[in-house]
Formats: structure tokens, C-alpha cells, sequence
């Protein structure tokens, strides 16, 4: 009789397994399913991400700092990580050169309030194609023809670097583009995310600068390997940077090389499909505390730029420096053209990476 009680058991106990095993492999296929419906459908993602961030912010609530602070992409999924072996050997990369100072002013290098704020075609004549637009924390050239912005810009400091908001998701058209911005309805059921020029968490010390970035005059239209992937590591880089340095001077956009009619369009507004993005820092490399102490001017200034290609990236960004100059010569913009002469012309000219380590 006990023998086969325990034989019974021993049934039992295989099939209450079993039955276990099956449901973690639904419960497994289920959310395969889920984070593959998320990474590949913007529906879904819209759906998704104000309910995760509700589920974040209630935890937080509870468990204040139980989540890291991420960097800015559309989406929340994380990218993989960046190999340490990525950056390519000293003797393969561009050529690079000391930081500069400024000749005028004792050797001192002035960083205007407008520093970050590139001159295009828009800034010397009105032209119908290049709106500017400024907001309270950063401003941006719109071009009609191509329903996006050639240049975002902005200074991102280290006391910025606090999170006072959440992230707003008000994705919205900018009313204030006289001739009409696009919308979010151009990128639904385009596969292209939403993507920030100038990412909303470098102004989540504000609850109106945060909401200021979703204007879709911010958004440009990026895979989401890209923007979720290279673009994101960037961005978050870009946040350590400002703290590492004292403030950053930052200015971001397609690479607009080509006419619009050239590029593949999204949307009823036809919003052009970028090949290639830029991103442009310059930071102040103060002497000592004295001289951090006067943030609008330093010894010296440190500049590098960045062009990357709409896509899935595996390796680091670092692989894609280069030059102001050279980033210069593809989007036809002038950087920090308010540094004197003597010292825009040292900065842009080259780059030193261990600047930037």
C-alpha cells in the first residue's frame, strides 16, 4: 500500500512539473512575442511606454532611485553594450590635436550665450526653406522641404543634470512654423521612430523645457537600431561629458546633403528619410576652480564632431569622429562661429580623443 502511494505521489508531483514547465514557456513565447511586437511596432511602442512609465514612476515613489538614469532615445529598450574593443588602435584614428586657447583676451576664450547656435542660410537672410525657431532651452532651423530640422541646439550644463520631470511623451505639431510642421501621424505605420535631435532628457530639469523637445520640429525620422542603439550611447555620453566638463555646447541634425525629392519620404507631409546624422561638442576646458568658477569664459575649448549612418551600429561611436570642419563641409552649417577667429579655427581643425575619454 505504501509503495504505491509513494508511486502516486511521484506521478503527481511529475505532472504538477509538467504542467510548470508549460507555463513558463507560454508565459516565455508570450513575452518574446511582446518585446518583438515592441522593438519592430511604433503602435505598439506608443501604446507601451506611457504605461511603463507610470509603472516606473509609481515604483520610484516608493523605492526612490530604484531605476539608473538612462540616456535619451525614442524608446526605452536598451541597446547592447558597446564593446570595449571598439575603438580602433591610436595610429588608425583621425588626426588629433591639443585643446586650443583663445589668442584675444589674455589667453582667455569668451563662450557666448549663443555658442551652440550654428549659422545656415536662415541666419543671414530670411528664407522660406530655413525657419528658426527658440524655445525656452534650445532652438532649431526648420526646412520646409524636408519637415524636420537641419540644426537642434542647445547648451547642456552640469547643474541641468538633475531630473525634475518625467518623461512627457506629447508628441505635438509645432504651431508656430508658419508654414506647418509635421505631425505624429506621418511616421505611424512607417517603421521609423519618432527621433529627438535634442534628446529630452538632457531637459529633465524642467517640466516645460521637457515638453518643449517633443514638438515634432524636433523629431526626425530614424530607425530604431539607430536611435535606440549608437544614437542613445551618444546621447547619454553627451550627459557625462556636461558633468565632467562643467557645460557642453551641443548641436545636432540630419545631414541634409541632398535635395528633398532625393531622399525616401515618410507620410502625408512627406517628411524626407535621412542617410546619415551629425552631432557637434564643444566643451570649455577650464584651467582650475577659479577659472571654472566663471563659466563664460576658460583657458581653453575642446571641439569633435560625429556623423553616423541611419542604421543599426554595432561598434562605438568613436569610430565615427571627426573634425568640426570635416562635419562642416558635409551639412554646409558654420559651428560656433561666435569663438573668436584664432580659436574656432584651432578647435574645428582637429580633435584630441583622450579629450573626450
Amino acid at each position: 500500500m505504501a509503495k504505491n502511494t509513494r508511486k502516486k505521489r511521484g506521478t503527481s508531483r511529475r505532472r504538477k512539473n509538467s504542467k510548470l514547465n508549460k507555463v513558463l514557456t507560454v508565459i516565455f513565447v508570450i513575452a518574446a512575442i511582446a518585446l518583438l511586437l515592441y522593438e519592430n511596432v511604433p503602435q505598439v511602442r506608443a501604446f507601451a511606454d506611457p504605461k511603463i512609465e507610470k509603472a516606473k514612476a509609481a515604483v520610484e515613489s516608493v523605492f526612490p532611485g530604484f531605476f539608473p538614469e538612462g540616456s535619451e532615445a525614442e524608446k526605452t529598450t536598451p541597446s547592447s553594450p558597446v564593446p570595449s574593443d571598439a575603438v580602433p588602435p591610436a595610429e588608425d584614428l583621425p588626426e588629433a590635436s591639443a585643446p586650443v586657447s583663445s589668442a584675444s583676451g589674455g589667453g582667455v576664450t569668451v563662450l557666448s550665450k549663443n555658442l551652440a547656435v550654428p549659422v545656415c542660410a536662415g541666419s543671414i537672410h530670411h528664407i522660406d526653406d530655413h525657419e528658426i525657431r527658440t524655445y525656452g532651452h534650445y532652438s532649431l532651423c526648420y526646412r520646409e522641404s524636408y519637415e524636420q530640422a537641419e540644426w537642434s541646439a542647445y547648451c547642456l550644463t552640469a547643474e541641468n543634470l538633475v531630473k525634475n520631470a518625467s518623461r512627457s511623451d506629447d508628441f505635438r505639431s509645432d504651431p508656430a512654423i508658419s508654414t506647418g510642421s509635421a505631425t505624429p501621424d506621418d511616421y505611424k505605420k512607417t517603421g521609423y521612430d519618432r527621433g529627438h535631435l535634442s534628446p529630452a532628457a538632457d531637459f529633465a530639469f524642467d517640466k516645460t523645457a521637457m515638453s518643449e523637445t517633443f514638438y515634432m520640429t524636433n523629431m526626425s525620422p530614424q530607425t530604431g537600431g539607430f536611435n535606440r542603439g549608437i544614437w542613445k550611447d551618444l546621447e547619454s555620453t553627451v550627459r557625462e561629458w556636461a558633468k565632467k566638463f562643467g557645460r557642453v555646447y551641443v548641436v545636432s541634425g540630419p545631414v541634409l546633403e541632398k535635395k528633398a525629392e532625393e531622399y525616401k519620404a515618410i507620410g502625408s507631409n512627406s517628411v524626407s528619410v535621412p542617410e546619415f546624422y551629425y552631432k557637434v561638442v564643444l566643451a570649455p576646458l577650464y584651467e582650475d576652480e577659479a577659472d571654472r568658477n566663471t563659466p563664460e569664459d576658460a583657458k581653453a575649448v575642446a571641439a569633435i564632431g560625429f556623423i553616423l549612418p541611419n542604421q543599426k551600429c554595432t561598434d562605438s561611436f568613436f569610430n565615427y569622429a571627426m573634425s568640426i570642419d570635416e562635419v562642416e563641409k558635409r551639412t554646409g552649417l558654420d559651428f560656433f562661429s561666435e569663438l573668436d577667429d584664432p580659436a574656432e579655427e584651432a578647435a574645428e581643425a582637429a580633435f584630441d580623443l583622450s579629450v573626450w575619454d
